[in-house]
């Protein structure tokens, strides 16, 4: 992934986003800051470009129709994804799309301006092309969508994958704290060290203390050692499904796709090639 380069884009936080390590992390990974002060996360989540997936997006909590946003115990202001468009519509002021990134669905617009560059910008991004989206939150009639100030086609497929792992590395350390400083997590939740050595291979395989569903266990220890041979591309559902319920189970194609949705939205998975191909975190 060090191959994406993200400099190029002032809006992305003046540092260069990119997969070269700890750079500008979405100006979000770069504050450091855990979620323990009552005043200070909400503040600097404000200030930064928190990257997200769709899925977080519309999962997001609004006390009332004059709150804002809050995703894992922080103010969501300016945020930033990628996502594939799939329709898409131009008038003389705006262009709207509709995109998605195999976790959700949502509606995006951006205004142009005519003393800009931004129709020429807009002509160069097309149906079933990814995306690099910054913007805001909005909701009308209980609809979300996305009021874009930037939007620009990804021309490195590394961006995408990068993107995954960001938002997934972002989430748990919020919601678990930061691995590796010497401060507790928020409640019994495990530290992101601990999430990530939940993942070991060696001896007698994986085991996943800190997820108290059994199935979701099962999942895991699955994926685990599916992915040895399932290459870049991901293990298949239904490879899980099948390992799962080897055997005597009482496990329904439903449950397991709730649990699989379940630790996708924990951050301990993640979407690879397309949505029916998923990867561990870790």
């Amino acid at each position: 992934m060090s191959g994406y380069d993200d400099t190029s884009n002032p809006y992305y936080g003046g540092g260069g986003g990119g997969g070269g390590g700890g750079g500008g992390g979405g100006g979000f990974m770069s504050q450091g800051y855990s979620n323990d002060s009552p005043s200070g996360p909400k503040k600097a989540a404000n200030n930064s470009l928190r990257p997200v997936t769709i899925r977080q997006i519309l999962a997001a909590d609004q006390p009332h129709a004059d709150a804002d946003f809050c995703l894992d115990g922080v103010d969501l202001g300016q945020l930033t994804f990628v996502a594939v468009v799939r329709n898409m519509s131009q008038n003389a002021t705006n262009v709207s799309y509709s995109v998605e990134d195999g976790t959700g669905t949502i509606e995006v617009r951006q205004w142009l301006d005519s003393q800009s560059d931004d129709s020429e910008k807009a002509s160069e991004i097309t149906q079933n092309t990814y995306v690099r989206i910054l913007g805001t939150v909005k909701s009308f009639q209980s609809k979300r969508s996305i009021s874009v100030g930037h939007i620009r086609p990804v021309t490195d497929f590394n961006e995408i994958f990068f993107h995954k792992l960001e938002a997934a590395y972002v989430h748990l350390q919020l919601t678990r704290g930061e691995g590796g400083t010497g401060a507790a997590p928020k409640g019994n939740a495990a530290s992101a060290s601990d999430y990530s050595g939940t993942f070991a291979t060696g001896g007698g395989g994986a085991s996943f203390p800190d997820l108290s569903s059994p199935l979701q266990r099962k999942i895991m220890e699955a994926l685990t050692a599916l992915k040895v041979d399932a290459g870049e591309d991901g293990v298949h559902v239904g490879q899980i499904k099948r390992r799962v319920t080897q055997g005597a189970s009482n496990y329904t194609d439903e449950q397991i796709s709730d649990a699989i949705d379940e630790l996708q939205n924990e951050g301990y998975l993640y979407q690879s090639a397309n949505e029916d191909h998923v990867l561990p975190t870790s």
